[in-house]
């Protein structure tokens, strides 16, 4: 892995520890900093069998997309409306407030579409 690639997954990595770095996920492996070291754990190990480190980007860009903590979801009641927490988006402990209700569903959100653009516009 170069050192480019490294600085790359490591601003991906750095964003997404400070956004759910208060939301309670039930797991050591459902925090995204212990998710996102065996994504780049498993880039080294393979960087032999891919061509180039813009595939290894694109490798470790679609494991993210798989990580375990965007099935949460956290929702504020605010007037009429429900409010969803974007974790790309917003850290968090700023979205929190008496009352959020946290939950667990079978897909992400955002949508993995939606993390792929978000971590381009990261490492663009």
């Amino acid at each position: 892995m170069t050192y480019e690639t490294s600085v790359l997954i490591n601003k991906i990595k750095s964003s997404l520890n400070n956004n759910y770095q208060q939301f309670p996920l039930d797991l050591e492996n459902q925090i995204p900093s212990s998710s996102l070291d065996e994504l780049v754990n498993l880039a080294a190990e393979k960087e032999s069998e891919w061509n180039t480190t813009l595939e290894t980007l694109h490798q470790f860009i679609n494991g993210v997309t798989k990580l375990d903590c965007f099935t949460y979801r956290a929702v504020n009641q605010v007037g009429d409306e429900l409010v969803y927490w974007n974790a790309l988006l917003q850290p968090f402990g700023v979205f929190k407030q008496d009352g959020t209700v946290i939950y667990q569903t079978d897909a992400p959100y955002p949508t993995a579409d939606m993390i792929i653009a978000w971590c381009n516009r990261q490492v663009s």
